[in-house]
């Protein structure tokens, strides 16, 4: 175990200023058993054919290699790069494997079934062991509707439409009035993007939508927003893609905005939109309480996560990649908060993972967790920058507001996490457990 104990040695000799630094170290005599990622996937394609942004831009959109929403090359190399930190880290920590092939069952992902998720989840794990496939476990449900990722309505979780557009209203007043107020320099900003007046034809209809920003339900209870916002969160995450994916300045919305500040000023566009659609908390509460459930189900016990076999060993390190909706759910349940360098609070980054992390406290055998949040900032992702003990990525511990009076060495007892994800999940929209 001789390269593991030099992990161990490398990340606790860390500068003060790096951002592993950031995160907590175990406290002496305590051992790390346990740890759940729920990941984003890594840069894509737009959703759609430029997100059906053609028709608001002056410029045509730039051509990706990959088919709509896929996983790109270079996401999947980022990704990569991600699980040979995560490697290092848990390996350094005594978790994982640092040096070997880890033991059958004790790395395992769940994915949901797009292809970026499937292929987000498969990069991690090649970056962590790439000589180990067959000793992991990579699995997605067989079907297109994973009740885990997208659950769905029921007699007992039944995510009215109508209440839930309702709720969403309610958060800004009843109508958009206000929102469009406070964000009118970013809607501005995003339409001279779009739309600079020298490139516009006279009548054009280039730029934001026209039509009034509402709020639509469908039959599964989930919303969507439409009208200018809509279209300048759309507008606004292709943006961050170009930049993640690498094009060249002038290339990333075109050369026209002014630096990584306009962008960054640009996604909080983008942050309102993941905020009304998915942090609402009734809305949260429908779709995330099963993730949430099954997060504190693993941390509990290794043996209860998604396709891992009951006769393998519990499970030491588990992936959870899904969707930015999924990862607003938890962290909305949770309260939770954090800011990775160079981007705005709270910004779900591409390829970022909320980790919820179990220790044990061996001299009274009580167990903890903490949760941390780790991403690559984005000039990392830019240059595809190496990440290892000296090279960390971003990395920040997360506040668990609702254990704050129970913390101990700043870490919650199982038993209280265990109860605040009990109060914070709907009994009736969890599925029913064997």
């Amino acid at each position: 175990m001789r390269i593991l104990l030099h992990l161990a040695v490398m990340l606790s000799l860390l500068p003060a200023g790096a951002a592993l630094a950031q995160v907590q170290p175990i406290p002496k005599g305590w051992q790390m058993e346990r740890a759940v990622l729920l990941s984003l996937h890594g840069v894509r394609a737009p959703e759609t054919p430029n997100d059906g942004l053609d028709r608001h831009s002056a410029t045509p959109w730039p051509t990706w290699s990959v088919q709509p929403g896929e996983l790109t090359a270079r996401g999947a190399e980022l990704m990569k790069l991600m699980g040979g930190f995560y490697r290092v880290l848990y390996g350094g920590r005594g978790l994982i494997q640092a040096d070997d092939c880890p033991p059958v069952g004790s790395v395992s992902a769940w994915t949901d079934t797009d292809q970026r998720s499937r292929m987000t989840g498969l990069a991690i794990l090649s970056g962590m062991y790439p000589r180990c496939s067959r000793d992991m476990s990579l699995s997605h449900p067989p079907t297109a509707a994973d009740p885990l990722f997208h659950p769905t309505p029921s007699a007992r979780c039944p995510m009215d439409a109508a209440s839930n557009r309702q709720a969403v209203l309610d958060r800004i007043g009843g109508d958009f009035s206000s929102v469009q107020r406070e964000y009118a320099s970013q809607l501005s900003l995003i339409q001279a993007t779009l739309c600079p007046p020298s490139l516009v034809r006279p009548g054009s209809q280039c730029g934001l939508s026209t039509r009034a920003s509402a709020v639509e339900s469908a039959a599964d209870g989930s919303v969507r927003l439409v009208g200018p916002i809509a279209t300048a969160a759309d507008a606004a995450e292709d943006f961050l893609m170009e930049d993640a994916e690498g094009l060249p300045p002038d290339q990333v919305a075109w050369g026209r905005l002014s630096g990584e500040g306009q962008l960054q000023d640009a996604l909080k566009i983008r942050r309102l939109e993941i905020d009304l659609v998915a942090k609402t908390l009734p809305i949260a509460r429908q779709r995330g309480s099963s993730l949430l459930s099954q997060i504190g189900a693993t941390l509990k016990d290794g043996h209860d996560f998604p396709g891992h076999p009951k006769v393998a060993q519990p499970v030491r390190l588990a992936l959870l990649v899904g969707q930015v909706t999924n990862v607003a759910n938890v962290a909305r349940l949770l309260n939770l908060r954090w800011q990775i360098t160079g981007f705005q609070p709270n910004e779900i980054v591409p390829g970022g993972a909320l980790a919820f992390e179990m220790m044990r406290d061996v001299k009274t055998s009580r167990q903890y967790v903490r949760v941390a949040y780790y991403a690559q900032t984005m000039e990392q992702m830019r240059a595809v920058a190496r990440l290892d003990a000296p090279h960390p990525p971003g990395m920040v511990e997360v506040a668990l507001p609702a254990c704050q009076a129970d913390l101990y060495e700043q870490a919650c007892p199982l038993e209280r996490f265990v109860e605040i994800v009990g109060q914070a999940v709907d009994p009736g929209c969890l599925p029913a457990r064997p």
